[in-house]
């Protein structure tokens, strides 16, 4: 059994004798005459949280000197954008002016993945002294390299998305935040407060951290975070969804149910959707079709388990099987009750473009297509638009041929 409360401070003793230790000292030191610059990225659809919680923990910051940090926020102009809650922001500086950073931090959202916002994102590295990503604003640090061959972690909805679209990265699910020196990546949403505030514990000392913390009035758990992260990293595909997929995979779906029911934790319906997409993803088709099939059997009356159990089956090539679960998909569709509107226009425009492509419907009607983004949703044509159901970019519509 571990002791949390002891773990800290052995983990602060041995950090004192490391290089990025005298690191930190020669920051501390530096922090008594100007203070840090910290550029937030802001951009249309970014979650709020993610950029206003590290944004408070900077702004609010004390050292030696005074305030530690000068916050400001950076977009690719300065027009005002909305968050992807309800807040407009005029950013301060557009990436044709904005000031060299210290720190920068790429909050999560609709990230965009454009080459200017990559490109700013890579200057910035080459330069500053810590970019930090909050939820799936990995994705762009991803998408600049700045993550290969090391560990990270995202929003835990984001995890096999990243691990498959980065293979060079080691994704780990039981991280609050991973530290890889320069370069730090939170988990999801009010993560990114933990990450900051465990910046400036590593830049100005754990005081400084702890009044931060206390003026916030956020209970902050450095001790418990620690135990966590003392524990072995798990890759995302370490996980109990995993298992189950193997296992139904190999003994069959009854198998891996009456598994299911007694798991502690048990995983629910949206991580094994997300570890089956994974697996998909990896070329790992019938253990994905075993996983969703699972999924469908512990959540019978979800039509977004029937359809990606259909994805699944259209994959391999199992026509009347993805036909027959897309069908299956709409009908629960019509019976739903309280279901989330975006999850049900996504599903239905899914299996009816799905539909379509298969043979039951005129072809002609997939006029939709992803804007495109650079995933494997730019392949596909839909029956409907406004956002893409796989990424949620604007799709744009198909001109016909004459």
């Amino acid at each position: 059994m571990s002791h949390p409360t002891l773990l800290a401070p052995l983990l602060a003793l041995l950090a004192c004798h490391s290089p990025e230790a005298q690191e930190v000292r020669t920051a501390v030191a530096r922090d008594a005459t100007q203070p840090r610059s910290v550029a937030i990225l802001v951009y249309e659809g970014v979650e709020l949280l993610d950029f206003a919680g590290p944004g408070e923990v900077f702004a609010a910051a004390r050292g030696s000197g005074g305030r530690a940090f000068r916050v400001f926020t950076v977009a690719a102009s300065k027009s005002s954008i909305r968050s992807q809650g309800f807040v407009e922001v005029t950013p301060e500086f557009s990436f044709a002016d904005c000031p060299a950073p210290d720190l920068v931090v790429v909050p999560g959202g609709n990230v965009p993945d454009d080459r200017a916002h990559v490109e700013w994102v890579q200057r910035c590295a080459a330069a500053c002294e810590l970019v930090m990503s909050v939820c799936n604003g990995a994705y762009l640090l991803a998408d600049a390299g700045l993550l290969d061959g090391l560990e990270a972690t995202t929003h835990h909805g984001s995890l096999e998305e990243l691990a498959g679209a980065h293979p060079k990265t080691r994704v780990y699910t039981n991280r609050r935040f991973v530290d890889s020196g320069k370069i730090l990546t939170c988990a999801g949403v009010s993560a990114g407060i933990d990450g900051a505030l465990h910046v400036v514990e590593r830049l100005l000392g754990d005081e400084s951290a702890r009044r931060t913390a206390r003026y916030m009035e956020y209970e902050w758990r450095p001790a418990e975070i620690a135990a966590l992260h003392a524990q072995p990293g798990r890759l995302v595909n370490e996980g109990p969804a995993y298992e189950l997929a193997e296992l139904a995979h190999r003994s069959g779906v009854e198998a891996a149910l009456a598994r299911y029911r007694l798991a502690e934790p048990r995983p629910d319906e949206a991580e094994l959707n997300n570890a089956g997409y994974f697996l998909l993803r990896q070329g790992k088709k019938e253990a994905s079709r075993a996983l969703f099939e699972l999924g469908v059997a512990a959540f019978p009356n979800s039509p977004n388990a029937l359809d990606s159990l259909s994805e699944a089956c259209e994959a391999l090539d199992d026509a009347p099987a993805a036909i027959r679960h897309a069908e299956a998909a709409l009908a629960e569709l019509e019976r739903a009750k309280g279901i989330d509107e975006w999850q049900a226009s996504s599903v239905r425009n899914l299996a009816r473009s799905r539909l379509v492509r298969l043979g039951k419907g005129d072809k002609s009607t997939l006029r939709f297509a992803c804007a495109p983004c650079g995933g494997s949703c730019d392949a596909l044509r839909f029956v409907a638009g406004g956002p893409c159901p796989v990424c949620h970019m604007e799709m744009v519509t198909l001109v016909a041929k004459e």
